[in-house]
């Protein structure tokens, strides 16, 4: 089953799991499928990520977790990297975000592994939903705010969303991409101004982490055992939109 975490003790969940995604080179992947513009980051997490993208562009990153940006802002410090990072709860934008994201215009907008403490999870998603069905419901309701404003001006000419999953077996990999492109199309990007222009699914080592993660079983997909891929969708604002 899932656990409870206070936001402190999910900083150092992520301080664990982001570590392991660094050390794959994950993060170095990701930076190099989004152009290198000005990017605001939708969730910096313990700083890796925003490593990743400030070594060759600049970045605005927001978090809601005072641990995982003090992480961090420690982490840039060390590798002497700069990024401009602040606290705001993406659902209730200060006017300090508000004010940042208008100065910086940002080209790209990304949300990596999007995800919360459970009391985020319990507040922006339905009282009526069970547990484990609450994190893809918030990370759902944070994509929907990456194509729209004000996280979304008029500058942004690209976004990028990166999740978890799991690839069933028998399966081809050219047929997950066309559901996917298609699911992102249908409700992220659905009369948003943008759409759909790479998809990638890639290796994910999840043995490494002992966190213990919860699959939804689904009866319509083949039975076996399932693989741990990382998913990254790139979409393009459209021309005259």
């Amino acid at each position: 089953m899932l656990q409870r975490m206070t936001p402190k003790d999910y900083s150092e969940f992520w301080e664990r799991e982001s570590s392991q995604f660094s050390s794959d080179n994950i993060y170095a992947h990701l930076s190099q499928i989004v152009p290198t513009e000005a990017t605001l980051e939708v969730g910096c997490g313990a700083g890796w990520s925003t490593l990743s993208l400030a070594t060759n562009r600049p970045v605005l990153a927001i978090d809601n977790n005072a641990y995982l940006i003090g992480l961090a802002r420690s982490r840039l410090n060390t590798h002497g990297v700069t990024a401009q990072i602040i606290q705001s709860d993406l659902f209730e934008p200060s006017e300090d975000l508000l004010k940042a994201i208008e100065a910086f215009q940002p080209k790209v907008v990304v949300g990596w592994f999007i995800g919360s403490h459970p009391d985020d999870n319990d507040k922006r998603t339905p009282a009526d939903l069970r547990i484990d069905e609450k994190p893809k419901v918030y990370r759902e309701n944070v994509e929907d705010r990456l194509v729209a404003l004000p996280l979304c001006p008029p500058s942004v000419e690209w976004v990028h969303t990166v999740q978890r999953g799991a690839a069933p077996p028998g399966v081809s990999e050219a047929q997950i991409k066309d559901e996917l492109a298609k699911e992102y199309e249908t409700y992220m990007f659905n009369n948003s101004g943008f759409t759909v222009t790479d998809v990638q699914v890639l290796d994910w080592n999840q043995g490494a982490t002992p966190f213990p993660y919860v699959q939804t079983v689904r009866p319509d997909l083949p039975a076996g055992k399932p693989k741990p891929v990382i998913i990254s969708i790139l979409a393009r604002r459209m021309a005259n939109v």
